[in-house]
């Protein structure tokens, strides 16, 4: 679906118009024929009860009532569904279609597919609470944040009988799954309790038994053989993970050579006046310097002209991270980006909690490092989860009129985007010119290339979380914390970053070739946003005018 964003830009007002009454996704105008919109409304159904919070933080509040079920006859239901929904995309004449459309039927398969292989094959379910906890925190956190808490005392309401559920069928949790399991229930357990005591007492209850068990083992992980058919069939990677961490390496050798050859510039110190702002810094003023950041991030970007920015979008937020992410992306690191189908547009940066308990030096480096934002790591960070990385590139997705786009989100197009508009923005003035600028670029991209070589390293059996830490910190006994833990928490999501950027660099560098003398940057980048949040592999296909990848040779 190629559309150019001024197109986008005249579709906002009938968005909008769409957005006053809630709406559900039996009622949503999916784009082709009706036998294929029913197909494409099973499978996301599918996809919301797998993790309800897929539908909230769309806005589409009214389907996320619901909780995780993985009791075994919802799980045979379930998959029923699914292999009946393969079956039709295989048997609709979906080559006779648009190529928007043809894009919109291969993702709706990529994800039946992968429901299906997650529900039989991972089975996470049966060893990690996450699986239950982490969406009903993430609806509980959407509601309350974009709802109005609308729906949200439905949700408490199915809690205990959720949790027991989950007590029944989580029979062999690794210490590290109960570690993370009983975080995220304590988090949830506060959001509950001032609304629904029941389903407090239900979560506090399921973390006494919780605490209570001896794990025979560390950790687990899905396997060498689920985790590369994630790489085919939910990612569409053109490489394995033997050749991607291969590439990875040899990208991280030409990173750390670039690196060593900028030598750091010394800072200039505290002044009297940040010394006073360290002293009476509190978390009004924390999230007014940050937001400070953000908008001189979307000043940047408009002032670069590599991508437009319609007026239309709205605008990041700064707020502490709430408590039900925390156990899963610590303290700051994370994003919400405004949900398709609700009026408010605001897109929501999380980053840490202030407490009064900081010491003078922990309060000093939080006035520097934003102080100084366009020569360390906070310029990174900020363009990362917000102008021009997930909040432009999510804001975009939600005018896209085609629901398949915004709703079904696609990681190595989601993180790829992110990691590669870091260092756009930094080519495009929108970080210092300076030595410490250029090696922080370099620094963010270089741990998302060790990423892939953990992640791949774990995941093969080859390596234990402990190795993956030392290897990430270069020390022996580094801790093992939330960036390491991804692996075995959302398989092959740390590989999204590397493997999304080179897509795209080799995307870019196909449409430059192809176009020659009529290249245009912002173009390309006004392109490959306007197509949503869709594969790389399928926005490639668009905009090369390539045949659309056809459905995976079944078994």
């Amino acid at each position: 679906m190629i559309r150019r964003v001024f197109f986008l830009m005249s579709l906002t007002g009938c968005v909008a118009a769409a957005r006053d009454a809630p709406p559900r996704l039996s009622a949503l105008a999916i784009p082709g024929p009706a036998s294929f919109q029913a197909v494409a409304r099973d499978v996301t159904d599918v996809a919301f009860a797998v993790d309800p919070s897929l539908a909230s933080n769309a806005g589409l509040f009214d389907d996320a009532r619901r909780v995780p079920s993985f009791a075994p006859t919802h799980v045979a239901a379930m998959v029923k569904r699914l292999r009946a929904d393969r079956r039709k995309l295989r048997a609709l004449p979906w080559r006779q279609w648009t190529p928007d459309v043809q894009v919109d039927v291969r993702w709706v398969y990529a994800v039946a597919e992968t429901l299906e292989q997650v529900l039989l094959v991972e089975r996470l379910h049966e060893r990690r609470p996450g699986q239950w906890l982490e969406p009903l925190a993430n609806n509980l956190i959407a509601l309350q944040s974009y709802g109005g808490g609308r729906g949200e005392a439905e949700v408490l309401a199915l809690v205990p009988a959720m949790v027991a559920e989950m007590r029944e069928v989580v029979t062999a949790p690794t210490r590290r799954d109960l570690e993370i399991g009983m975080g995220l229930a304590i988090a949830v357990e506060g959001l509950a309790r001032p609304k629904d005591p029941a389903a407090a007492d239900a979560l506090a209850a399921w973390t006494a038994h919780a605490s209570s068990l001896t794990p025979v083992t560390e950790f687990a992980v899905i396997g060498a053989d689920a985790y590369a058919w994630r790489y085919q069939h939910t990612l569409l990677f053109p490489w394995t993970p033997a050749q991607l961490e291969a590439k990875a390496r040899v990208e991280l050798a030409r990173v750390e050579a670039a690196m060593g050859q900028l030598i750091p510039e010394p800072m200039a110190a505290a002044s009297a006046a940040d010394e006073a702002l360290a002293r009476d810094l509190d978390q009004a003023t924390l999230l007014r310097r940050y937001d400070g950041i953000s908008e001189a991030n979307r000043a940047a970007v408009i002032a670069g002209g590599w991508v437009t920015v319609p007026d239309t979008l709205g605008p990041l937020r700064t707020r502490p991270t709430p408590s039900g992410l925390i156990p899963l992306t610590g303290d700051g690191g994370s994003m919400n980006p405004p949900p398709t189908y609700a009026k408010e547009n605001i897109g929501y940066w999380n980053v840490e909690n202030f407490s009064p308990t900081w010491s003078p030096a922990r309060r000093l480096d939080s006035v520097l490092a934003i102080r100084d934002f366009l020569h360390n790591g906070m310029g990174t960070y900020s363009a990362h989860e917000g102008w021009p990385g997930h909040h432009l590139q999510l804001s975009l997705a939600r005018l896209n009129p085609d629901p398949i786009r915004s709703i079904l989100p696609d990681c190595p197009q989601n993180e790829g985007w992110a990691l590669y508009a870091e260092e756009v923005f930094g080519a495009h003035g929108g970080l210092a010119e300076s030595n410490n600028a250029k090696r922080i670029v370099l620094q963010s991209y270089r741990t998302r290339i060790a990423r892939v070589i953990y992640d791949v390293n774990i995941e093969s059996g080859d390596w234990d979380l402990q190795k993956a830490a030392d290897f990430k910190y270069g020390a022996p006994g580094a801790e093992v914390d939330e960036d390491v833990l991804r692996s075995i928490n959302w398989p092959t999501q740390l590989v999204c970053y590397f493997a999304g950027k080179q897509m795209i660099l080799d995307l870019r560098d196909a449409v430059r070739s192809r176009e020659g003398p009529e290249w245009d940057e912002r173009r390309f980048h006004d392109n490959f946003l306007a197509a949503g949040s869709v594969p790389v592999e399928l926005t490639r296909a668009l905009m090369l005018g390539e045949p659309i990848p056809d459905f995976p040779v079944e078994p």
